[in-house]
């Protein structure tokens, strides 16, 4: 099995998605209010989903 490391910045709120050996971060919503969804299919990560809350 073949690791490697990446520096993560833990003081930034964010969701952070590790999707075939690739670190992918997930936007926050622009306008500070939102959900983020992940789909799941056959145990690997099929779809994200990022909605945003306009106040």
């Amino acid at each position: 099995m073949e690791t490697s490391k990446v520096e993560i910045n833990l003081r930034e709120d964010a969701v952070i998605v590790v999707k075939n050996g690739e670190v992918q971060r997930i936007p926050k919503p622009d306008s500070g209010f939102g959900e983020t969804s992940i789909t799941w299919q056959n145990g690997k990560i099929h779809a994200k989903k990022v909605s945003y809350t306009v106040k």
